[in-house]
């Protein structure tokens, strides 16, 4: 859980409190595992480079 907090505190640029993270309704999972085959949500740019959360503009919860 301490993971999660960090997380969500470095994705959003806030405080969080434990509170916080347990009534989170952030879903990091897919919507559906149907196949090994399906496509990722996240897709890397023409580079290759994946985008990166930015403090305080990354809603996390």
């Amino acid at each position: 859980m301490t993971a999660v907090l960090g997380r969500m505190a470095t994705y959003s640029g806030q405080e969080v409190t434990w509170d916080d993270a347990v009534n989170s309704q952030l879903d990091l999972a897919p919507d559906n595992f149907t196949s090994i085959k399906d496509t990722a949500p996240v897709k890397p740019d023409a580079d290759g480079d994946y985008p990166i959360a930015m403090p305080g503009t990354t809603k996390s919860f």
